[in-house]
């Protein structure tokens, strides 16, 4: 395979125009159920069969829902020799290592996580790469999946694998919206100052003084980035004798590998030039896409390059029932436009960091999105069955800061990400949580990316965690969940009043816990089987969920302290089915509360929600 240009966006969200291979393609394939990745030892193994990546093996029919550890195997060939190369795993679980001509180069334990390898010197020739991964939950290893997430964990490649020759990255923050200032952070290049000449969107030149690898200045012929009108820039650094580093690459080993796994630093690792660059050439140009915007959260609203907007849209699991987590680009265009289409403009992304590709058409189409990483009810009572708090294992704590981290620079240049989140639904009214929840905070914050941070809370009476978040977000279900229906006049007040799960009570009660701020609905709607009718609306049927849902709209467009509304959710997933929660009581292990089925097909409540977010002024922009 000759190495080929080709566009890294989709793959990185911040840099274009790198050398690379593309890995993804059938790979040669062994699974062993039941079995531990910790007990691999090395990369030998006799294949049984082959497995396409991206793809999740747990999806399909010879490994249908089996968890254990999968052995993958592929050759690639460089036409002339490396100092260094990076291993992009765009997605993968729960748990992987990875070897490259029989030598260890690391480990993936980050589900879902963009993450990249560094390979260390490649010659010529041909190379041999083999992944060992593991799908099963064994917290000794791996501290961000449980058994008891209520969303289904899929083994495999997520969103495919490639080599990247060049770790150099530009991230671009928005420093004023109205004369289209940006600071540019050239990352991983050998010299923190230097000048150079930036070029905008292919043709405006404009010269820059970089200082501690920073340097501001104004894009040329400017356009804001908003829904309505998603402009987008590039901006290219180049011509510079400036060197890829691997400063940020650092090789990830797990803490029980044996000495035998352990990758020594490169000596000269500071040194290191892209593989076509000579003393002759001049390194090639990093090119990075970005829009101009900003948002805030200030005066009980949201405010988008100034102007103040309602969030209005449903929660999103990155998943196609047949395929797993491995969501074809198709699946990921048909969410926006159905979303589009019902004049929607939000999507949060449950509860994991999102894939870069379904970022990237984010941007191109002007959808909103939150962002956050991996994290179900850590710490509440009802998910710990007497094991140790989440909270407080020092393992869990640090991947949640290494991954909350890894998001915000993978996600750093999309101008659809608004928000960056963690811990869906932890127990906010520990202090141990709050001790967790202030670390995030801060690490989000210093990445510096223009975003707000927030989380998703369903302990409101007695929260603690939201004090220094930028807005509170709350997840409720008065009347199915929290409590029953009834009558439609008495779902009618649970969904308005009930108390600590109302729209109206939550309001009033947190608005008082805390002045102020910004309220929004993180998840909020209820069930209905696709096909399911009855006038009669009973429960689980698609009439009960459009009586419900357009009572929920009714309740959040009412309120003017709710500055917007994520349904959940968005189409119908695959959750955890005998396992969750411990007790086996998912239905056909399946979330009926999609607006659309899991192929896609619209439900009822598609047109109440296209009714109320086209025909209906919120109060809170009133």
């Amino acid at each position: 395979m000759n190495m080929k240009q080709m566009i890294v966006a989709a793959a990185a969200g911040v840099v274009c125009g790198a050398m690379a291979l593309d890995l993804n393609g059938t790979w040669e394939f062994r699974f062993d159920e039941g079995r531990a990745v910790t007990a691999v030892a090395g990369p030998a193994f006799e294949p049984t069969g082959r497995m396409v990546v991206p793809g999740c093996f747990d999806a399909m029919p010879e490994t249908f829902m089996k968890r254990g550890t999968a052995m993958y195997r592929r050759t690639f060939t460089l036409e002339k020799g490396v100092d260094n190369a990076w291993l992009v795993i765009d997605g993968m679980g729960l748990y992987g290592k990875f070897w490259v001509d029989g030598r260890a180069i690391g480990i993936d334990d980050l589900p879902y996580s963009r993450v990249e390898l560094a390979t260390g010197p490649l010659a010529a020739g041909a190379h041999t790469l083999v992944a060992a991964v593991d799908n099963r939950f064994d917290w000794s290893y791996q501290k961000l999946a449980q058994s008891f997430y209520d969303f289904h964990f899929w083994g495999g490649f997520y969103h495919g694998v490639s080599l990247v020759f060049d770790n150099r990255k530009l991230f671009v923050r928005t420093r004023d919206y109205k004369t289209g200032t940006v600071e540019i952070e050239a990352v991983n290049f050998q010299n923190r100052d230097f000048d150079a000449t930036l070029v905008f969107d292919g043709k405006s030149e404009v010269k820059a003084t970089f200082k501690n690898g920073r340097a501001t200045v104004k894009v040329p012929n400017f356009k804001l980035w908003s829904p309505d009108a998603p402009n987008l820039h590039t901006v290219s650094l180049g011509g510079s004798r400036s060197r890829a580093t691997v400063a940020d690459a650092q090789e990830r080993v797990p803490p029980h590998a044996d000495a035998q796994e352990r990758v020594p630093p490169h000596a000269d690792a500071q040194e290191r030039v892209p593989p076509h660059a000579d003393a002759q050439e001049r390194v090639p140009p990093v090119v990075a896409r970005f829009g101009i915007r900003t948002i805030e959260a200030r005066n009980g609203g949201f405010y988008l390059n100034g102007a103040r907007i309602f969030l209005k849209g449903a929660n999103r699991h990155d998943q196609q029932m047949q395929l797993g987590a491995s969501t074809p680009e198709g699946f990921m265009l048909t969410d926006i436009q159905n979303l589009k289409r019902m004049g929607g403009n939000f999507f949060r992304g449950a509860h994991y960091p999102q894939a870069q590709r379904f970022l990237d058409l984010c941007d191109e189409m002007g959808v909103l999105v939150w962002e956050e990483s991996l994290g179900w009810g850590n710490g509440q009572r009802y998910t710990q069955s007497g094991k140790q708090n989440d909270l407080v294992d020092p393992g869990f704590v640090a991947k949640q800061l290494e991954q909350t981290k890894l998001m915000v620079r993978n996600s750093f240049n999309h101008p659809s990400v608004i928000i960056f989140a963690f811990l869906n639904e932890c127990d906010s009214t520990k202090p141990e949580c709050k001790t967790l929840v202030d670390q995030l905070i801060e690490t989000i914050r210093e990445e510096d990316s223009g975003r707000l941070v927030s989380f998703a809370c369903n302990r409101t009476r007695g929260d603690l965690c939201h004090a220094n978040t930028d807005f509170v977000a709350f997840n409720t279900y008065p009347g199915t969940i929290n409590g029953y229906p009834g009558t439609h006049d008495e779902l009618k007040q649970k969904i308005h009043d009930m108390e600590g799960y109302g729209v109206d009570w939550l309001a009033k009660y947190l608005g008082e816990r805390y002045p102020g701020k910004t309220l929004f609905i993180s998840e909020m709607g209820g069930a209905g089987q696709y096909g399911s009718r009855d006038p009669s609306c009973p429960v689980d049927t698609e009439d009960f969920q459009a009586e419900h849902n357009a009572l929920v709209a009714e309740a959040a467009w009412g309120n003017p302290a709710i500055a917007g509304i994520a349904f959940w959710q968005f189409f119908d997933t695959r959750t955890c089915g005998r396992e969750c929660l411990n007790n086996g009581k998912k239905h056909q292990a399946t979330s009926w509360a999609g607006q659309f089925s899991a192929d896609r097909k619209p439900k009822l409540a598609v047109g109440v929600l296209t009714d109320w977010f086209t025909n209906h002024v919120p109060a809170n922009l009133r």
